[in-house]
C-alpha cells in the first residue's frame, strides 16, 4: 500500500506542467554507520540505484519524489575492538523519499539561467530493511530469529539530507551529482542494538547465531543480559550518486489566426 501510494505521487509530479518537471535514475555508492561500523568501513561500500521525478517550483525551488535500492553490510572483523563478537550482516534496503530541493544559482534553462548549480535538500523517507547474514553456508533472515528476543518493524522513517550539484550539458539533459545522509529511527538495519538475551527455549540456531563470539575464541557464549550492541544511538545509511535528469518537453500549442 505504500509503495502504492509513492508511485501515485511521482505520477502526479509528472502530470504537473511538463516544461517544469525532470525525471531520471542514478547510480552510486552506499555505506552504514551503526553497531557494526562505529567508523565507516570503506570496504563495505555497497551498490545503489535509484529513479526519481522532480517538479521544478521555480529558479530556486524545486520538490523531488525518489525511489532508491541500495545494499548494506558490516562485519566485526573490520575492528580489532570488535573482533571476538564476530557478527556481521548484510541489508537490501528499498527507500521512498520526498524531497525539497535549494538551488544556489538560478538553475535553468532559458538563455539568462545558470546552467550549473549547487543545491542544498531535505525530507522525510520511508524505507524497508531486511538484515541477513551466512551460516553453514545458508542466508538467514535474522528478524525472524529474534537475536536480541526483541520484535521490530521491517519499516521505519529516515530523515534524508545532503548536498549535491546539477550541470546543464545539453538540450532537456542534465547531469547530477549528490551525497544524501539519513538518520532513520531504528537500531535494528543491523540487526545489533541492546544486550544478550536469555534465548535458552529458542532453537539452538537461534543462540548460535546471536552470538557467534564462540567461532573466534572458542569458549562459552556470551553471559545473557551483557551488552551485545549499544541503544544510545539509531542507524544510519548514506549514499554518494551519479544521475541523468532529462526535461519532459512542454506542450506544443497550435498558432492562433483570430
Amino acid at each position: 500500500m505504500k509503495k502504492l501510494f509513492f508511485i501515485i505521487f511521482l505520477i502526479k509530479i509528472i502530470n504537473a506542467d511538463a516544461q517544469r518537471v525532470d525525471v531520471g535514475f542514478g547510480i552510486g555508492i552506499a555505506n552504514y554507520w551503526g553497531d557494526l561500523a562505529p567508523s565507516i568501513a570503506y570496504n563495505e561500500t555497497k551498490p545503489a540505484i535509484n529513479l526519481f521525478a522532480r517538479l521544478n517550483l521555480s529558479k530556486i525551488w524545486a520538490l523531488t519524489g525518489q525511489i532508491t535500492s541500495l545494499q548494506v553490510s558490516g562485519t566485526d572483523k573490520n575492528f580489532d575492538f570488535n573482533k571476538s563478537r564476530n557478527l556481521n550482516f548484510t541489508d537490501n534496503i528499498t527507500e521512498y523519499s520526498g524531497l525539497v530541493e535549494y538551488n544556489f544559482a538560478n538553475y535553468g534553462y532559458g538563455v539568462l539561467d545558470s546552467k550549473i548549480t549547487g543545491y542544498i535538500f531535505g525530507g522525510m523517507a520511508i524505507f524497508k530493511f531486511a538484515p541477513q547474514t551466512i551460516y553453514a553456508q545458508q542466508t538467514v533472515n535474522l528478524r525472524d530469529l529474534k537475536t536480541e528476543d526483541v520484535t521490530y518493524e521491517n519499516y521505519s522513517i529516515a530523515i534524508p539530507f545532503g548536498i549535491g550539484a546539477k550541470w546543464i550539458f545539453a538540450r532537456n539533459l542534465s547531469l547530477e551529482a549528490n551525497f544524501n545522509i539519513r538518520k532513520t529511527y531504528t537500531d535494528y538495519i543491523d540487526d545489533v542494538s541492546g544486550k544478550y538475551a536469555d534465548l535458552s527455549k529458542s532453537s539452538l540456531r537461534t543462540q548460535q547465531i546471536a552470538d557467534r563470539s564462540y567461532e573466534v575464541i572458542g569458549s562459552k557464549p556470551s553471559v545473557s543480559g551483557t551488552m551485545r550492541g549499544s541503544d544510545n544511538y539509531n542507524d544510519w545509511y548514506m549514499t554518494f550518486t551519479t544521475c541523468l535528469a532529462y526535461r519532459l518537453p512542454g506542450r506544443i500549442k497550435c498558432p492562433t489566426f483570430f
